[in-house]
This record gives structure tokens, sequence and C-alpha cells, in this order.
């Protein structure tokens, strides 16, 4: 009889014991295949992209948005792939976005599908990359002028080729702004070259306060003491008020002339209408590419003339691109954060029929 009761117990022992670990397993725990699983509704999302950081100056990066109920470890530079492959603008964004790929090429984001971000490329093609920082929140655009082994530019008495000498000066413009806490983008950051419409187009899509174009002049003209810059300006359209782009323009003409002429021992050149200006083709639209393309604010900076011998001489000191990547960032935080409204207005326009800048473009290595 103790047996049978004995027996008894330990049977409903058992039972009791199988009845709680059924009971401790349920819930929705996510197992170790789960963690890029959103959990209303438990739909897996394609594989995650993870940016990557160059080093490049571009605006502020994109914060991941965290999806709910996932294991997955907080990435601030992970962006999450739709389910659908159908390209898309980035949700993040209030406006088209641009990133740097691994390369460090800005470009235009057009879309994307589950894997990869379809992109505009230098030569104005499109292309997909996986990975890249992305650019939002830019206020400015710095365009180097020229780019590649065709379209060089002006080349100085000295060997100083224009190409290379904006992009020095672009990139300490750039360096100058990130110091003031200023988010920037350049149009290219190499040698290569870009067409003018996708420099344009970059500054668009990202909606910045302004585009700068970088520029050295040739050929040289009469013989001045005072400094030749000059700053070309969009003319009234219907898409933007002249007033912005004059305004830019008249205090990088005030701050790139007054820091210039402290430059001793130098021969300028300068023609004689030189100041803030517009600059007309023949048929009465603007000439140049940098000055038709943006509905944006832009200007186009020459500050001096390259085929100048003197001026050519400063052009290749560390000196000169200090002081000049000074007075452009200058000019650049007054437009932004003052009502100031520079100097050197010419009223009459120039009449200019520039020649086309060279077709050629071969893209640069994305990743």
């Amino acid at each position: 009889m103790k047996l049978r009761y004995r027996a008894l117990l330990l049977v409903v022992a058992l039972v009791g014991f199988a009845v709680a670990c059924a009971s401790e397993g349920g819930g929705d725990e996510l197992g170790p295949d789960d963690t890029t699983t959103t959990a209303a509704p438990r739909t897996t999302v394609a594989d995650t992209t993870t940016t990557t950081v160059p080093e490049t100056t571009v605006a502020d990066t994109t914060t991941t948005t965290a999806a709910p109920r996932t294991t997955a470890a907080d990435t601030t530079t992970t962006t999450s792939v739709p389910e659908d492959s159908t390209p898309q603008e980035d949700p993040q964004s209030s406006a088209p976005a641009g990133l740097v790929t691994p390369t460090g090429i800005p470009v235009a984001v057009l879309g994307r599908s589950e894997t990869d971000y379809l992109v505009r490329t230098p030569c104005g093609n499109t292309a997909e990359v996986s990975k890249g920082v992305f650019i939002n929140g830019a206020r400015v655009v710095i365009d180097p002028g020229h780019g590649g082994p065709v379209d060089t530019g002006a080349i100085g008495p000295n060997g100083l080729i224009e190409r290379d000498l904006n992009l020095t000066l672009s990139r300490a413009i750039l360096d100058e702004l990130a110091s003031r806490g200023i988010s920037a983008v350049s149009t290219r950051t190499g040698g290569y070259g870009t067409l003018l419409s996708v420099r344009a187009a970059l500054a668009n899509d990202l909606g910045v306060d302004a585009l700068i174009s970088i520029h050295h002049n040739a050929p040289t003209w009469a013989i001045s003491r005072s400094p030749g810059s000059e700053v070309f300006i969009q003319s009234e359209s219907i898409s933007l008020p002249r007033a912005d782009s004059a305004r830019l323009g008249g205090l990088l003409y005030e701050e790139i002339t007054a820091a210039l002429a402290t430059f001793d021992n130098v021969t300028w050149s300068k023609a004689a209408n030189a100041g803030v200006l517009r600059v007309l083709s023949s048929n009465g639209t603007d000439a140049y590419g940098m000055i038709v393309h943006p509905t944006v604010p832009a200007v186009l900076v020459e500050y001096g003339y390259l085929s100048n011998p003197s001026e050519a001489a400063l052009f290749a000191t560390d000196e000169y691109i200090r002081v000049a990547a000074t007075a452009t960032a200058d000019a650049i935080d007054a437009y932004l954060h003052t009502d100031r409204p520079g100097t050197g207005f010419i009223q009459r326009p120039r009449i200019f029929d520039p020649q086309r800048a060279p077709s050629f473009c071969e893209d640069p290595p994305l990743e």
C-alpha cells in the first residue's frame, strides 16, 4: 500500500513539472536569426546596409531609425533597407540626398534597392553603390572648377594648373567652414572630371543655401595696383530671386579683394569692369553653366589671373591658399548669418560667349 502511494505521488510530481516547463517557453522571444525582423508584423527585412565614413568633409550623416523589437546593436551610421526592391528616396531625408562613396566621391542619391543605392555619377551616368556616408543638412556646396585630364583650365607661366589650384583652395575652404560649424560638401574631391550639369544638380538635390564655383582667370588684362577679382552672379529668373546670388557675390568680392590687397609686391591684373556682375551671352542669357544650371543661389568667383606671372607666383604659395580660404569662409559666414549686402556691384552686364568646356568625361571608381 505504501509503495502504491509513493508511486502515485511520483506521477503527480512529474505531471506538475511538465506543465511548468511548457509555460516558461511562451511569448515572442527572438531567436538568433531574427535580429533584422520587426515584431509588428513579424516581417523579415532584407540585409541591412552599414555606411562607412571616409576621411572627407561632409554634412551630417543620417542616423538609424530603430526597428521595433530587435536585438541588433544600435549603429548610428546604419540605414534600414526597405522590404521591397523599388528604388526610393531615403525616408529620413526631407530633400533628395547625396552620399560620399567609399572612394570619396560625392554623388546624388536617386533611389535605392534592397541592397544598393542608385546614384548619379560625376559623368551623369547612373550606378549602384552598396554603401557610403549620407550627406544631409549641407548648407554650402563648393565647386572646384574644371577637372580631368582634358579640362585643365588655365595654366600659369610657372606650370601651375588651374584644375589643381582650384581643388587645393576648395579643400582649404571646406576645412575653414568645418572649423566654424558650417556643413559643406565639394562637387569633386580629386583630379577627375565631372559635368557642369552634374555639379549643379548635386547642389540642387541637396537644397543648399549657396553654391560657390572656384576659378582663377586668364588671359591677363591691364596691369593694376589692386586685385582684379571678379564674381559672376545669376540674372533674374522665375525660380530664384537675383538678390540672393547678388548678395552672396557682393560679400565674396568684398572679403576676397580686401584680403588679397594685403599681399605686398604683387603686380595685379584687372579688367576695366571688374566687380560683381552678370555675364550674358549674345542671346541675353547667363553665359556660364555654373550660373545657368543651379536653382539655388550660385556664383562663380575668379580670384585673380593665373596667366599673370606675378599672381601665378603668389597662387603657388601656402599663404595665398590660407588667406583666400579664410576670406571666402568669412563671406559665406556673413551670407548665412548676417544681412550685410556686400560691395562691388556693376550694373551693366558683360557680354561674352565662352567656349564650351571639353565634353570628355570618364567616371572615377565609386567603390
